[in-house]
């Protein structure tokens, strides 16, 4: 046996430099370094491709020319087409050369190996290290290389040690797992990375031999896959007629797998059911590539009461995602915009027919005011003043043109507005003292009333007693700048041009308007009633009424046969 062993070894070295006298061997370009730590069982395959390994593999060291031993028994041997050391040592370090040879053919590879100690202060040299990558918030595996050359004859690994930063790892089996020649990590987080080392022993010849890996992991940043889009629907409400037929679709962009359905009461919808069908469709989105369109109609031929009570939802499934939204059945809300609208338009309609009644009726609704509620208000605080009225009217007129201007001043304004309405006048002519100052007498008195009416006609001489005569002049001065008593222009006639009256009728006019009688001076009754009546009431202060003389109709006085006569009734101014 040992005489066959030299014989081969002897044919191992001889048959090779036959065939390199034969055939020149190419070398390839490459450069490969190979690490390798000190004390460590290490294990080398020739890093030649399948299809290059031709022929026989020798393995050479430094020039070459020395041929590496085939004796298992050498720290440094050829084992098949591996490269061991046994251990690795620091002077190991060189180049080796691994040679491909057959009759025809033949390749050199050199490998430079560098064998090192441990860095100061750590259980591995940095030099040696593999580096592996897993994403953030995703599994993975580190993976322990170069180990499927220890596995025993049961071609099983031998178990394996973790370390994480040289200290021992705990494997917790809910983030760290140990299976076989990996470490799985579950929910890979940033304070995971690291310095990993996987540490095994392997029995050589009897010997327990160390080998150690020590992976660099590097975390990356999380992958945030596209999550699925709901365009409709939006978490919504529906209103929708009991009894009626409606379609509620589900549309989704998203992966060609995903998975959109509807739910109702926490269940899917059964493929019998009577009252809810499913209708789906699917189909690429042409704005987005990769991307489709899932639509998932749900067809309710008739809402029944129950369906108001939960949601229907569409949910979507991927592989790693879920989301979900919803439609939610309502009773139509009663619509009030139409009975707002006819309400703001009967509101105004009212208003405009209240704001036409007041304007037409004002004076109507001032004295029926007056009337039914003047015994209801507080009486008001004196004024001091002690007639309602001073009647300012032309006195200097023509033989014959007086008759009706007498009447009315004398007859008609004191019938009705004392003795039937309870005012109290003061007419000159009637209510002074033979003797009297007429300048005293109208200043004093004008001061003494509330309201001025000036009686007007037609054809009294142009106007001119307005402008020149005393009491005139004092009158209007009292009423429209010293005390600001409201004036009340009484027209006996229609009057067609102002030009020739003074600025202040033709201001009052402007402003306030005239009042024009309607009726006849005939010698009968006169009702209160009359538009005429009811608008000089309204621009006459309010007065409690007497309770003996409410609208009344005076008796006809018999009618005089002489102008004598006519003085002695109504009192008239002498001279």
């Amino acid at each position: 046996t040992e005489t066959m062993r030299v014989l081969l070894g002897l044919v191992c070295f001889i048959a090779p430099l036959i065939s390199s006298a034969a055939v020149e061997c190419e070398e390839q370009p490459n450069k490969i370094i190979l690490f390798s730590s000190a004390n460590e069982i290490d294990i080398r395959d020739c890093p030649l491709s399948p299809n290059e390994k031709k022929g026989t593999i020798l393995w050479y060291k430094n020039d070459s020319k020395t041929l590496i031993s085939m004796e298992q028994d050498s720290r440094i041997h050829q084992q098949n087409q591996n490269l061991w050391f046994v251990p690795a040592k620091v002077e190991d370090s060189g180049h080796y050369y691994c040679v491909v040879r057959n009759s025809t053919y033949c390749l050199k590879t050199k490998i430079t190996v560098k064998v090192l100690e441990n860095d100061p202060g750590l259980c591995f040299n940095t030099q040696t290290t593999f580096i592996q990558r897993l994403h953030i918030g995703g599994d993975g595996s580190l993976v322990c290389p170069y180990l499927d050359f220890f596995k025993d004859e049961y071609n099983e690994l031998p178990k394996v040690q973790w370390y994480k930063d040289c200290k021992p790892l705990l494997l917790d089996n809910r983030i760290f797992f140990g299976v076989s020649n990996k470490l799985i990590l579950r929910n890979v987080a940033e304070d995971h990375r690291g310095n990993y080392t996987c540490h095994v022993s392997y029995i050589y010849s009897g010997k327990h031999y160390p080998v150690t890996r020590v992976i660099e992991f590097i975390t990356l940043d999380e992958i945030k896959p596209d999550r699925p889009v709901i365009v409709s629907p939006a978490n919504e409400t529906v209103e929708v007629e009991p009894g009626s037929m409606i379609q509620l679709i589900c549309n989704v962009t998203g992966q060609l797998t995903d998975l959109v359905y509807w739910k109702w009461n926490g269940s899917e919808i059964e493929e019998d059911d009577p009252l809810l069908v499913e209708d789906y469709q699917q189909m690429g989105n042409l704005a987005a590539k990769r991307k489709y369109t899932h639509i998932t109609t749900l067809n309710i031929s008739e809402v029944k009461s129950h369906f108001y009570q939960y949601p229907f939802t569409c949910f979507v499934r991927t592989s790693n995602t879920f989301d979900a939204a919803y439609i939610q059945l309502i009773y139509p809300i009663p619509d009030f915009k139409n009975y707002l609208i006819g309400t703001f338009v009967i509101l105004t309609a009212v208003i405009i027919c209240c704001v036409f009644i007041c304007k037409i009726f004002k004076v109507d609704i001032v004295l029926w005011y007056r009337d039914s509620c003047s015994d209801f208000l507080p009486p008001k605080a004196s004024d001091g003043k002690t007639y309602d009225a001073y009647i300012l009217y032309p006195k200097t007129f023509r033989e014959g043109a007086t008759s009706n201007l007498d009447i009315f001043v004398f007859k008609l304004l004191p019938e009705v507005l004392e003795d039937q309405f309870g005012y109290k006048l003061f007419i000159y002519g009637r209510d002074d003292y033979v003797g009297e100052d007429s300048v005293n007498v109208t200043n004093e008195n004008v001061k003494k009333s509330r309201r001025l009416i000036v009686v007007l006609m037609r054809e009294m001489g142009g106007f001119s007693w307005l402008g020149h005569s005393s009491e005139e002049q004092i009158a209007m001065y009292n009423a429209l700048i010293q005390d600001g008593i409201k004036v009340v222009l009484l027209e006996l006639e229609k009057i067609q041009d102002y030009e020739k009256m003074p600025e202040s009728i033709k201001f009052i006019k402007q402003k306030h308007g005239a009042i024009r009688w309607s009726g006849d001076f005939k010698e009968r009754p006169q009702s209160a009633k009359t538009r005429f009546w009811k608008n000089v009431r309204y621009h006459m202060p309010a007065q409690r009424p007497s309770p003996s003389s409410k609208h009344q109709i005076l008796p006809p006085d018999p009618q005089p046969d002489t102008k004598e006569k006519l003085q002695n009734e109504v009192h008239l101014p002498l001279g």
